[in-house]
């Protein structure tokens, strides 16, 4: 006689499901893990950028100055940062659309902003120093007073100038912005491969935070990469998951 397979068994269809429905929810967890580290990345940089404008404005209360511009700020601040000229903005005034390659070099004031705010222990997360700058705190050898931001090999730094989109209708804005820019190993990087944020993501920060326009609002996007907001338009392109934009917000002063 042959030998009896009875005592061989495969998974029934219930031992199948369960096995099906486990995987389900390790697979949904790693998706919820993910989308609870990006909004904590969205929620740290808008802290960020609120604390620079708390900053800013105790800061003009106190010297009646902007930080980087202010005039007395090697002699009453610290012997380690560069005075600013005191005419009223910080940095140049720069028409830079919606690209980011005119502004990779921080200019003087650009980067004493942030010196300034250290130095009066109005801002955390950098280093005052004599050094150039070509970096993101942290993620150098040579010490920057450019804060690191919440989003992978970026950090923030400041300009002044107008945003218009590309976008003939749309609203210039001259003010000062804070840039959320990546950081290459030669300069603040520039293209459109070089970006902090998708256009999904891009556009859930923007509509939860402002306008959810990408050329529009006091949240714009900076480098026109695929889906940023292209030429004549101001809208993301939210099916779009390439980190290829970068971001401005409009600090109001």
């Amino acid at each position: 006689m042959g030998k009896s397979n009875w005592g061989q068994r495969g998974f029934t269809l219930i031992e199948m499901s369960i096995v099906l429905v486990i995987i389900g929810l390790i697979i949904g967890g790693i998706l919820k893990g993910q989308e609870l580290i990006e909004s904590a990345r969205q929620k740290n940089v808008i802290s960020q950028i609120d604390a620079l404008k708390a900053g800013t404005t105790t800061f003009i209360d106190r010297f009646k100055s902007l930080p980087g511009d202010y005039s007395g700020a090697t002699a009453n601040l610290n012997t380690g940062v560069v005075a600013g000229d005191d005419n009223g903005y910080i940095g140049l005034n720069n028409a830079f659309s919606a690209l980011i390659t005119p502004v990779m070099t921080v200019s003087k004031e650009n980067e004493q902003y942030f010196e300034h705010l250290i130095a009066a222990n109005l801002a955390g997360g950098g280093a005052v120093t004599t050094a150039a700058t070509t970096c993101f705190s942290g993620m150098c050898a040579t010490p920057s007073p450019l804060p690191a931001s919440a989003f992978p090999n970026s950090g923030l730094w400041l300009n002044y100038g107008t945003h218009d989109g590309a976008n003939a209708t749309a609203d210039t804005m001259l003010t000062h912005w804070v840039i959320v820019s990546r950081f290459t190993t030669t300069s603040l990087a520039g293209g459109q491969t070089d970006g902090v944020i998708s256009p999904a993501r891009g556009f859930q920060l923007d509509s939860k935070y402002d306008d959810g326009a990408a050329m529009e609002g006091n949240i714009r996007t900076m480098g026109k990469g695929n889906g940023c907001g292209a030429s004549g338009t101001a809208a993301y392109t939210a099916t779009t998951a390439d980190v290829n934009c970068h971001l401005a917000f409009n600090m109001g002063f």
